[in-house]
């Protein structure tokens, strides 16, 4: 059956394409790199997705939305990079490639004859992008992992009792940084190899984590947390500032609670407040007021009320379209 087709747009209104014209040869399967290379797209670059035979990227069947969503706008060649002809077809895309980015397990590239160092040596101007989980050097670079794993190691989920449903490590650790470093490559106009590591990603990401602020953040307090409602939903609270605070306390018309914004002792309190109605009434008390109180929504109405799927506001214009068929491009191209 053939898949439902989603054509992904986003809103911006500028005209700046700073990859407009760049060649990007995608090697990657499933989601941080096929997202690094959509936000490209996106950004103006000529995206040739390069999938192995028989079935090419695996989420096309395990995920059909995810796999249209993140390779909209792309183009698709089917190639065995383990067979003599493939592999002269792929270096003759190579070599007229600006950017390629890949996302095996160290050494794979390297095991096919398509490392850094070779294409280097062939196309010097080459940007190399590596993504992997622990980064191509250190005891866990041949380890296998999946987000939660990364997240996991670099601490981001302590004290957590489920993944979230959030792939920081695929989508910003991975995707995001692959796009800063493509574009800070572009602009120093040479070949280069970047080796990214999502775990050490997300490590970067806690760098408050130790502080004051990783603390205040921490959710044991009763002005930075989440608290559940009558009929089971729950509301984030984010009251930080004394003004926010204020005007929170007002609302639960609990004056006695504006000094006690960082004892963890008055959580419990609140939390039998908040227990007390349901997330639309308080809603409905909070919808007028400055207080940083927010319904936690399931990811699905999240998707449909803000359209979240499609790429931000802000970025230029871009009509990326559908995601292609397998190897839907090969006579094009090769």
């Amino acid at each position: 059956m053939r898949r439902r087709r989603h054509r992904l747009q986003h809103g911006g209104r500028g005209r700046v394409t700073p990859l407009e014209g760049t060649r990007i040869l995608d090697l990657c399967r499933y989601a941080p790199g096929p997202y690094a290379t959509l936000i490209c797209a996106a950004l103006g670059a000529n995206v040739v997705k390069v999938e192995a035979p028989p079935d090419g990227d695996p989420l096309r069947e395990l995920d059909p939305v995810a796999f249209e969503r993140l390779n909209a706008g792309k183009k698709s060649v089917l190639l065995d990079l383990k067979s003599d002809e493939g592999m002269t077809r792929f270096w003759a895309l190579l070599r007229n490639a600006d950017v390629l980015v890949e996302s095996f397990r160290p050494g794979v590239m390297e095991r096919l004859g398509i490392g850094f160092e070779h294409v280097n040596h062939e196309v010097p101007a080459m940007i190399y992008v590596s993504i992997s989980g622990y980064g191509r050097s250190g005891s866990r670079h041949d380890r296998a992992g999946h987000d939660v794993n990364y997240m996991a190691r670099a601490g981001a989920l302590h004290g957590a009792p489920l993944p979230l449903p959030l792939q920081v490590a695929d989508f910003a650790g991975g995707g995001l940084y692959a796009v800063i470093s493509i574009l800070a490559a572009r602009m120093e106009g040479r070949g280069r190899h970047i080796d990214l590591s999502m775990e050490r990603a997300v490590a970067s990401m806690m760098m408050l984590a130790d502080s004051r602020a990783g603390d205040v953040l921490s959710g044991r307090y009763p002005n930075y947390t989440i608290y559940r409602t009558a009929c089971g939903q729950a509301l984030s609270v984010g009251a930080l500032e004394p003004k926010f605070w204020q005007n929170f306390c007002d609302v639960l018309e609990r004056p006695d609670l504006v000094a006690r914004k960082e004892d963890p002792g008055a959580r419990d309190e609140i939390a039998a407040i908040f227990a007390g109605r349901t997330a639309a009434e308080w809603e409905s008390r909070f919808r007028s007021t400055d207080a940083c109180v927010e319904r936690v929504v399931a990811p699905a109405e999240a998707l449909e009320s803000s359209r979240a799927y499609e790429l931000p506001f802000g970025m230029p214009e871009r009509d990326l379209g559908v995601a292609p068929e397998l190897g839907q491009h090969n006579e094009e191209i090769l």
